[in-house]
């Protein structure tokens, strides 16, 4: 694992709150470490594989375009990015999406009125998912760092990073090439998970630390940021997500003429501790519920590559097998194992299915049911 400084105040000091040691998929071994900066608070993964090995990830194993429908989960996010642009962003401006996935934000941003939207994702089939389920148009391949080079961001009003900054190893890089390519009065709507809405119970214990969530925000911290770098806030919304145990902020800021950083804000230390002490509770729980015998682990995420390493050899030994539904991890290596199509469960008709997952565990206890006779094991 590399070292970095704090994306906020570049501070290179940092205390170590939690290992998120984690399983390789395929060939990426994603574990970092969680710090709290010693200079402002912000808490982030400050020793994390390199940023080359990111992008590769994203390459290879993306799960943002393999989807044919919008989630409950993800509805509740856009109609509150909606919302919040409906109050602040005139129909006819011109809206960049970066990060924008199979395009879910932007139809729906379409179908609320705006016309002239652009979008730009890593992931190689976004244009094709993105045509396919909503018939849109106009999203390119391509990253944050060279986003420049697909649309114009010195023509748009307003550039869209919803769920993206917790992503980016390289974040103040990121960020300050954006703006500096933005004109002055043009705005950025931001939305990351909140440390003001993470909780353990009812949640993925340790779940807001995902393979890929490497940035841990609070208002505060996103504030800081985004002055820093000499946006303005000028507008802010809290959203409540209870399908995920967790909760959105979401940020509108404005590109200044003349920067004026505000004042410094405090972090959340006390309720970043809690919830690692919380889900380490809760995953002690989970393991509890491990089966005896032989069973097979459905699952290739963030849970089981933080869950497997936790169990006991003897335990791992017994694993005949990993499966998920997502295309784009079969067949590669998932630490010992290799992921496996889910069609391949009706081979070992006897054996118990670990459901390794917190957000989707029923849905894919309800899919399994309906499909083989394996007795399914449910952490939750």
């Amino acid at each position: 694992m590399e070292s970095r400084a704090c994306p906020v105040c570049r501070s290179t000091e940092a205390t170590p709150l939690f290992d998120n040691r984690m399983l390789a998929i395929g060939e990426f071994d994603m574990s970092y470490e969680v710090g709290r900066c010693q200079g402002c608070g912000f808490h982030f993964a400050h020793r994390l594989p390199p940023a080359s090995q990111y992008g590769a990830y994203y390459k290879a194993a993306s799960k943002y375009d393999v989807a044919s429908s919008v989630s409950a989960l993800d509805r509740l996010r856009i109609e509150a990015a909606v919302d919040l642009m409906g109050r602040w962003i005139p129909k006819d401006h011109r809206v960049v999406d970066l990060g924008c996935g199979y395009g879910a934000m932007l139809a729906a941003m379409r179908d609320a009125g705006w016309q002239r939207l652009q979008g730009v994702d890593p992931a190689p089939q976004s244009a094709l998912r993105a045509r396919e389920n909503f018939g849109l148009e106009g999203i390119h391949c391509g990253t944050l760092d060279n986003a420049h080079e697909c649309v114009d961001l010195q023509a748009a009003d307003l550039v869209c990073l919803m769920a993206v900054l917790e992503h980016l190893p390289h974040l103040r890089t990121d960020l300050e090439q954006l703006v500096a390519r933005l004109r002055p009065g043009a705005r950025l709507l931001v939305e990351v998970p909140a440390i003001e809405g993470f909780r353990a119970d009812g949640a993925e214990p340790f779940g807001e630390f995902s393979i890929e969530h490497i940035q841990f925000f609070s208002f505060a911290s996103l504030r800081n940021l985004l002055s820093s770098l000499g946006m303005q806030v000028i507008a802010e919304q809290a959203q409540d997500l209870p399908l995920a145990g967790t909760g959105s902020a979401f940020v509108l800021a404005e590109r200044t003429a003349v920067p004026t950083p505000a004042p410094r804000a405090p972090e959340p230390q006390a309720r970043f501790d809690a919830y690692i002490a919380d889900s380490e509770r809760i995953m002690q729980g989970a393991l509890q519920r491990i089966p005896a015998g032989r069973f097979l682990v459905y699952g290739a995420g963030s849970h089981s590559a933080r869950l497997l390493p936790r169990l006991p050899a003897e335990a791992q030994a017994r694993i005949a097998g990993v499966v998920d539904g997502n295309a784009n991890l079969t067949g590669k290596p998932f630490g010992a194992w290799t992921v496996q199509l889910p069609a391949t469960i009706a081979d070992t008709p006897e054996l118990p299915i670990l459901v390794s997952s917190f957000r989707a565990q029923n849905d894919i206890a309800a899919s399994l049911r309906s499909k083989f006779p394996n007795p399914l094991v449910l952490l939750y």
